[in-house]
């Protein structure tokens, strides 16, 4: 093929979109939330309207939905309920339904009587052509995709002052969710030559393919994920007193379920397996983000996190923490530290919990450590060195608002040294999500400072830490790895997809060389 046949194949695309009345609802579609990140800028100090001509506070806009009390980052939420509206429903779900109708007609109309004849009489095969009009598609639904999601940075950049470059990654997101979509559309389009049908079979299969995904995330979470590893002991106390109570009947009962459930988990497993993996689509994308994001400590078990050191903190290397055996034989290994220049430092340090267990009659309960009670073991081993006075413990409350991710904790605060070596130090200890894991944030500051004072200079470390919860319910795409097993494997989940794409395509191909006209 010569380039003006390439060209001649370009231009007949273009026109076959442009004379497309849907085409021009997909341009409306797109330029409406574009034109709304420039029309209204989305600020620390509220919602404002063309560049000042009505500014709306965040108290008016959430007042009548939280009764008066702000979420913790008002303007955060905002910009997240708009990209989830635009990126996730108008783009995502309702975009990829209007995107099939918009190109759902290129290749019937290619089969229609009277253009067959014409097309494939030119010296191009018919292969050629079934391919121009699958790229042409992808060519057309990419731009589109580029335009709205540039757009719209764009106009929060200038606008609102949020630039976050990994909203541009919605893009090619979209434009691979649409690879294997519209490759069925296409092989749809030659199997019934008409575009009502095809449009219809093509929806239908982009809402089953979905659902099958969807559901088998779901399942697989609720298998392995770790909201099923947290419940898992209450639940197996439970199913065993169950069947003590209800017999052998209750036994035959789950052998039933359990062979009905196992034959549509099968059935869901092989169709997940055969099926292009477009919800891992949006999974890609979210590892992206947490790429270019990435915090700089987070556990990995108890999803404690902290996402950057506040301003006036620097980095402290481990090794010029303080040798102090017996103190950190209670905290444990040290794995993050920080200080305020030649002032207070600060250090995270966790450690197994410890387990005990207490026996009461023929009764053996198991107790793991508490963060109370690493606080109260900790003190009573401070109250027998003779530097060390005003010692006190308490309940504190601390981590970030902002993320939703305040946490309580038990907070040891003491004096120690003598003259111009004295010092204030605390030890706040907490959990995350792993109750096998106990956490201690240190802070030792010179001189005898009051209780507010140290309070303050402990609260700009503490205040930047929070449990990403968030984790829970996003457990699936932190499992996709390119070295995990093969439900979980990038390379299987691209490959396959793309497998399923050159399937279609070269079922349609196939199909189209036996047409007669």
């Amino acid at each position: 093929m010569n380039r003006n046949q390439l060209r001649a194949l370009a231009a007949d695309a273009f026109h076959q979109v442009q004379d497309n009345g849907v085409f021009r609802i997909l341009v409306l579609l797109c330029a409406l939330p574009v034109l709304l990140t420039f029309v209204v800028g989305i600020r620390e100090e509220g919602v404002v309207l063309l560049f000042g001509l009505k500014t709306w506070s965040y108290a008016e806009l959430f007042g009548a939905f939280t009764r008066g009390v702000l979420p913790p980052d008002p303007r955060g939420l905002v910009i997240e309920i708009l990209l989830q509206v635009v990126l996730d429903f108008l783009a995502g779900s309702l975009g990829m339904l209007v995107a099939l109708s918009a190109t759902s007609f290129f290749v019937p109309r290619l089969l229609e009587k009277g253009a067959a004849e014409l097309y494939f009489h030119k010296p191009v095969s018919r292969a050629v052509l079934l391919l121009s009009r699958y790229f042409a598609g992808l060519v057309f639904v990419a731009l589109i995709a580029l335009v709205l999601v540039a757009g719209i940075y764009l106009g929060l950049l200038l606008v609102s002052g949020h630039g976050d470059p990994a909203i541009l990654l919605a893009a090619p997101i979209l434009t691979y969710t649409f690879v294997p979509i519209y490759a069925f559309t296409v092989l749809a389009g030659v199997v019934t030559r008409s575009t009502v049908a095809s449009l219809l079979l093509s929806a239908f299969f982009f809402l089953f393919n979905g659902c099958v995904h969807q559901s088998w995330i779901a399942w697989q979470a609720t298998a392995h994920g770790p909201a099923q590893r947290l419940m898992r002991e209450a639940e197996e106390e439970n199913d065993a007193k169950a069947n003590q109570e209800d017999g052998d009947d209750a036994d035959a009962d789950d052998d039933e379920q359990s062979s009905t459930a196992q034959f549509f988990l099968g059935a869901l497993d092989a169709l997940h397996l055969v099926l292009p993996k477009t919800a891992d689509a949006d999974a890609f994308g979210q590892k992206l983000r947490q790429a270019l994001d990435l915090p700089l400590y987070q556990d990995a078990e108890a999803l404690v996190t902290l996402a950057r050191l506040p301003a006036g903190l620097e980095a402290l290397d481990l090794g010029e923490l303080p040798s102090d055996a017996p103190l950190r034989a209670r905290l444990g290994e040290a794995v993050l530290a920080a200080r305020a220049g030649e002032g207070a430092r600060h250090s995270l340090w966790r450690r197994p919990a410890e387990r005990s267990e207490t026996t009461i009659g023929e009764r053996v309960r198991k107790r793991v450590e508490t963060a109370s009670q690493a606080a109260k073991t900790l003190e009573q081993e401070l109250q027998s060195r003779a530097d060390v006075r005003a010692l006190e413990r308490s309940s504190e409350r601390f981590g970030s608002a902002r993320r939703e991710g305040e946490m309580s904790g038990a907070l040891v605060v003491w004096h120690e040294g003598a003259g111009n070596g004295t010092r204030t130090r605390s030890a706040l200890y907490f959990k995350g999500t792993d109750d096998d894991t106990i956490f201690a944030l240190l802070c030792d500051a010179p001189g005898e400072l009051a209780s507010e004072a140290a309070a303050a200079e402990r609260g700009r470390l503490a205040g930047e830490f929070y449990v990403d919860r968030s984790a829970l319910d996003e457990w699936y795409p932190g499992e996709l790895g390119f070295g995990a097993p093969l439900r979980f494997n990038i390379l299987f989940s691209i490959g396959s997809t793309l497998a399923f794409a050159a399937l279609m395509l070269a079922l349609g191909v196939w199909r189209l060389a036996r047409l007669g006209f």
